[in-house]
């Protein structure tokens, strides 16, 4: 396997990992949502049972947004800083999240433009720590393999 290769592979990884880890703050925002409204808060087995659709959609979600959010982050800020390979994977990744969204909104017969809108920045919040983690392990694997290339 190619450095490269192996660089987002363990990018990918990191990304998939950390957006599962998100899991328990997702569930305690709903939990808040639905004390609020008087709706119902779940049974016992709703935090595992979040676990396991986000786990479920981080898998997904690597090789159709992650991966393509940090190539791009990648190629566009090629010698370029941390911070501009962030700037510009976060807006890949954002606008390929909100994509997704509003099509599964749109093929669901969701909620109305407004639920939409919101449910689309969510989702655009929802993707950014785990592309920063993703640009930020192929970062640092290119800058190690980098210098150890230099000695």
């Amino acid at each position: 396997m190619s450095s490269t290769t192996n660089r987002h592979a363990v990018g990918a990884a990191v990304a998939w990992v950390v957006f599962v880890a998100q899991a328990p703050f997702v569930y305690a925002g709903l939990l808040v949502y639905a004390w609020n409204t008087n709706g119902d808060p779940g049974g016992p087995l709703a935090l595992p049972a979040m676990c396991c659709s986000l786990t479920c959609v981080g898998a997904a979600l690597v090789p159709l947004l992650f991966v393509p959010a940090g190539w791009v982050g990648e190629i566009t800020a090629k010698s370029g800083r941390l911070h501009m390979k962030l700037l510009v994977a976060f807006a890949v990744a954002a606008v390929l999240a909100m994509a997704y969204v509003a099509g599964l909104t749109v093929l669901t017969d969701g909620p109305t433009v407004v639920g939409t809108l919101l449910l689309c920045l969510c989702g655009a919040g929802a993707v950014l720590g785990p592309t920063a983690a993703y640009v930020g392990i192929i970062h640092r694997r290119l800058r190690t393999s980098s210098s150890n290339l230099d000695l």
